[in-house]
């Protein structure tokens, strides 16, 4: 009997701390509401010589636009001011060799990154 009583209080305990692991998680999920870009992508991917990326903003803020190679080493930057809804930057090629890339977009309160091909 006493084996039992330990086995139910061990469940409900473990039960209870899951559910208030899970309502914390959601919690910060709810009062993370700083995202700001959303819809980012590069069209073409893989390219030639240009792509444009293509991203919403829910408000006018100012964005790096970096490419890093590989090792992470920042192979081209610049900044751009968004506008409220579709943005997009263009992005040729200029000097780069072929190869992957990752390119981000970076806020005060966020980054976002993706891949990158140039044929």
């Amino acid at each position: 009997m006493k084996k039992l009583l330990l086995i139910t209080f061990i469940l409900f305990y473990s039960f209870s701390f899951a559910q208030q692991n899970e309502n914390d998680e959601s919690a910060i999920n709810k009062s993370d509401s700083r995202t700001t870009i959303s819809s980012v992508s590069a069209y073409p991917n893989p390219f030639n010589s240009n792509t444009k990326i293509n991203f919403q903003s829910t408000k006018i803020q100012k964005v790096e636009f970096a490419v890093k190679n590989l090792l992470g080493k920042i192979v081209y930057s610049e900044f751009v001011t968004t506008k409220i809804g579709y943005n997009t930057i263009p992005f040729y090629r200029y000097d780069l060799i072929k190869g992957m890339y990752i390119y981000s977009l970076q806020t005060e309160n966020e980054i976002i990154s993706k891949r990158l091909i140039i044929r």
